[in-house]
């Protein structure tokens, strides 16, 4: 993707960077619809107890085998914990896989301060500083 650099724009420059903004428009429509199908699975108690999740991780299904009932109470509820949970990982660890597809290797961060180092950057090549941090 071509980098901005005000000092060094060409006009010729504009198209090519519109076109890169489609593409990259394109390319995250296509994520976002990928991340609304996401769907993670987990197991616990050798399979006996499963547990499906949204992309978000909201439950979507929890299911216990009969032979389950031969457990505790206090096993059975580990073990839908521990299947809810394991299809939580599933879901984010799809989720984070369709956004390295869509972004290269390193998904983009959306920690605050890589967010406004980046801001940062970008203000201080535009010539235009950034008002100071709030406490």
């Amino acid at each position: 993707m071509h980098v901005f650099r005000p000092d060094d724009f060409r006009l010729a420059d504009l198209d090519r960077v519109v076109q890169e903004s489609e593409q990259a428009v394109r390319r995250l429509t296509g994520v976002f619809d990928g991340l609304a199908a996401v769907r993670g699975e987990g197991e616990a108690a050798g399979g006996l107890v499963s547990a499906a999740v949204d992309g978000g991780g909201m439950i979507e299904e929890v299911a216990i085998d009969p032979r389950a009932m031969r457990m505790d109470s206090a096993a059975i509820a580990a073990a839908v914990t521990e299947a809810v949970r394991a299809a939580q990982q599933d879901a984010q660890a799809k989720s984070a896989e369709l956004l390295r597809e869509a972004t290269g290797d390193e998904p983009p961060s959306l920690d605050p301060a890589d967010v406004g180092a980046w801001m940062k950057d970008v203000a201080e090549a535009m010539g235009a500083p950034l008002p100071p941090d709030r406490p």
